[in-house]
């Protein structure tokens, strides 16, 4: 498996990420197991100050998002996930911002100074409606393969 870093706007990769991060391949199924691993998360996703700031409020609520995003990535129907994920964007405080780089623009979530909890539920529920917005909710899926439960979006 290849590790790539990503982008901080790449909500559609960070609400993935968080999602596999309970893999029913392992014994102990639960791969938040503490705020270091938040921290390695967070920072792979180029959420380095958010990672700086992680404690143990914001591996509980990663892991209270993770089960909500998962109620709704396994809804029986578009309907169903659509309304889930406002429900989550409906309760989150964060605002994007405009932020300029490389001669480019792109709306964030992760505030300077802001802990994971106060932006995650907006950065994801935001990008996977975007996804569904796109036409994309049938390519949403789980893998087949037992006990595998990863998530995916395939865009083949």
């Amino acid at each position: 498996m290849v590790v790539a870093d990503f982008e901080p706007s790449d909500g559609v990769a960070f609400a993935l990420g968080l999602l596999n991060s309970w893999d029913e391949l392992e014994p102990d199924p639960e791969c938040l197991r503490d705020v270091d691993v938040v921290r390695r998360f967070l920072t792979r996703h180029g959420l380095a100050d958010a990672a700086s700031l992680a404690g143990d409020p914001d591996l509980e609520s990663l892991r209270t998002l993770r089960d909500r995003l998962a109620h709704a990535w396994d809804a029986p129907d578009e309907e169903t996930a659509v309304s889930e994920l406002n429900a989550i964007l409906a309760e989150a405080n964060a605002q994007p911002w405009l932020a300029r780089r490389d001669g480019g623009s792109e709306f964030r979530y992760d505030r300077p100074g802001s802990p994971i909890r106060q932006f995650a539920d907006a950065l994801t529920s935001r990008a996977l409606l975007e996804e569904i917005a796109g036409g994309r909710w049938p390519r949403f899926g789980r893998c087949d393969a037992e006990p595998c439960r990863c998530v995916f979006i395939d865009r083949t």
